[in-house]
């Protein structure tokens, strides 16, 4: 069975004296349609915008392997888009590095997060070999994640905060997680102190990513500024939180 296509077209432009429309093909024009087509070699266009809109629809969709949940997360995406032209990015009053931050939602500037790391959460992964394969620990990093391993279930830690809402970084490397199909994904978020409400899109995404994948998913270590974000967001079905990767283990393993 063939996976469905999602693709970005448009139809060319022509003026009153029948020549070609110039810089019609802008990502900023308006005039593109994200297609679906089916198995069956049938086209639906799902939305018509610009192509920077679309290709971040398109990206998003990425993973996805049946029609129903890529016209889904395109609805999702869309609200996502038109809901607000400002990204909201929940901060902990009262710490020194405290601001109102509101930036573009297509043009996002860095966030002002703590990369500091809190007391009992250790700073590198050390990696042990051992014979038995169901209790083998791997560790590593992508400059990215701080990635630790056990028994099927991958935790990933936030090595730079500032980095979590950069356009298209974070979805990047949550793909890259799924790679080798572990039993569950765990991100470890105790280095972020602000988040944006892109970066919990994302997560959300991500969650359905590995539900497709059959790849329990989860976060933990939350702070409370992101934990209320998350409750003022309310989306549906949200990621599980736990208090630490061993809870996390513990419920996710079960499964």
């Amino acid at each position: 069975m063939q996976k469905p296509l999602l693709m970005i077209t448009k139809n060319p432009e022509f003026d009153e004296r029948g020549e070609v429309v110039l810089g019609q093909c802008e990502p900023f024009t308006p005039g593109w349609r994200l297609v679906l087509v089916g198995e069956d070699r049938s086209h639906e266009e799902l939305l018509v915008g610009t192509y920077t809109d679309l290709r971040k629809i398109q990206e998003s969709c990425a993973t996805l392997k049946k029609a129903d949940t890529i016209r889904k997360r395109v609805q999702e995406m869309r609200a996502l888009l038109n809901s607000s032209v400002t990204e909201t990015v929940a901060v902990e009053f009262g710490s020194s590095d405290s601001a109102k931050i509101s930036t573009p939602l297509l043009e996002p500037t860095q966030t002002s997060l703590i990369p500091a790391v809190p007391e009992g959460v250790e700073k590198t992964t050390k990696v042990k070999k051992k014979e038995d394969d169901e209790t083998k620990v791997s560790g590593g990093h992508d400059d990215f994640f701080e990635i630790s391993e056990e028994s099927g279930m991958r935790v990933a830690l936030v090595i730079d905060p500032d980095r979590v809402s950069e356009p298209g970084e974070l979805t990047q490397h949550l793909k890259r997680l799924t790679e080798g199909k572990p039993k569950a994904i765990v991100l470890d978020l105790s280095r972020i102190q602000n988040l944006a409400t892109r970066a919990v899109n994302e997560l959300v995404f991500f969650r359905d990513t590995c539900a497709e994948e059959q790849i329990a998913f989860g976060l933990c270590r939350l702070r409370k500024s992101v934990r209320k974000l998350l409750d003022q967001l309310q989306p549906e079905n949200p990621p599980a939180v736990f208090a630490d990767p061993e809870a996390a283990r513990a419920e996710l393993l079960k499964k």
